[in-house]
Order: C-alpha cells, then sequence, then structure tokens
C-alpha cells in the first residue's frame, strides 16, 4: 500500500489560520469552504491543493476546540 506524502504548509499560511481561529473564537463552530476561500485570497499563489488546505485547517480547528462546519463545494 503506498502512502500518499503530504506536503508542508507553509508557516504564512499556517499563522494566518490561527489568527483567523483567534479572530473568531467567540463562535463555536468555522466553515470549512469560508477558510478556504479566505486562504486562497490571501496566498493566491498557494500551492496546496483545496483538500490539503482544508485538512490543515480542520486540524487546527479541532486542535483549538472548534467544531466544523464540513460545508466544502463539490467540483
Amino acid at each position: 500500500m503506498s502512502v500518499l506524502a503530504q506536503r508542508t504548509v507553509p508557516t504564512d499560511v499556517r499563522q494566518a489560520v490561527v489568527r483567523y481561529l483567534i479572530d473568531n473564537v467567540g463562535n463555536p463552530s468555522v466553515s470549512l469552504s469560508e477558510m478556504i476561500h479566505a486562504a486562497r485570497r490571501m496566498f493566491p499563489l498557494c500551492e496546496l491543493t483545496d483538500w490539503e488546505l482544508g485538512d490543515h485547517i480542520a486540524r487546527s480547528a479541532i486542535d483549538a476546540g472548534f467544531s466544523i462546519e464540513f460545508d466544502a463545494e463539490v467540483p
């Protein structure tokens, strides 16, 4: 069984995710699609796929105690 290599999330993207979570600490949940779109606006040249970016966002939010709204758009 082959394992897919996971790319490292750039530091500036990680910091932006943490900042977003801190700014929204009053909300019990975060929208995955909203955060992905916000990250794409801030970092249009980010080489991560939406899946990789969403995975990082979801893991970070869960670690911080947020619940996740898995409302990503299906292509």
